[in-house]
């Protein structure tokens, strides 16, 4: 019997190497998201330190310019933490569609993967069928050589 030979190997391939790709840039999503989401959290470390250290200033003394210059600092910051805020909320978005496309990938490649599978399959067992008629030839050949034919 000949070999097995999925004639959908070449697509399944393809599908593979855009699942690939697929799962690089999920990764290089997630990377991004993980860079935005930190630095979120810097600005917002940050802007709890000034507020710390300008209520010990102001317990202690300050002076009109400090205080000035501590609002604009957090005035700065507040505007730093919003924007960021809108940064991590588009690499949201684009985490979401990237984990999409790559689900739908990953599924078109199983659906290929599980019809070869059925395919192959379905050649097992033809090949078995033919291989155990080969067997059964074979004995009966056997059998009547050695003189176990009927006798009439």
């Amino acid at each position: 019997m000949k070999r097995f030979k999925f004639n959908l190997n070449t697509p399944l391939r393809v599908k593979q190497k855009i699942e690939q790709m697929r799962k690089q840039q999920l990764m290089e999503v997630i990377l991004t998201l993980e860079r935005e989401k930190n630095e979120l959290k810097i600005l917002e470390e940050n802007k709890a330190a000034i507020k710390v250290n300008l209520e010990q200033k102001m317990r202690d003394s300050l002076k009109a310019a400090e205080l000035a210059f501590f609002e604009a600092c957090i005035n700065t910051l507040d505007l730093k933490v919003k924007n960021q805020k809108y940064r991590v909320a588009g690499a949201l978005e684009r985490y979401n569609k990237a984990v999409d496309v790559f689900i739908s990938s990953r599924q078109e490649r199983q659906i290929l993967e599980r019809l070869r599978d059925k395919r192959f399959g379905a050649y097992l067992v033809e090949f078995n069928r033919e291989e155990q008629k080969a067997l059964d030839d074979i004995a009966s050949l056997a059998f009547f050589r050695r003189g176990g034919g009927f006798e009439l």
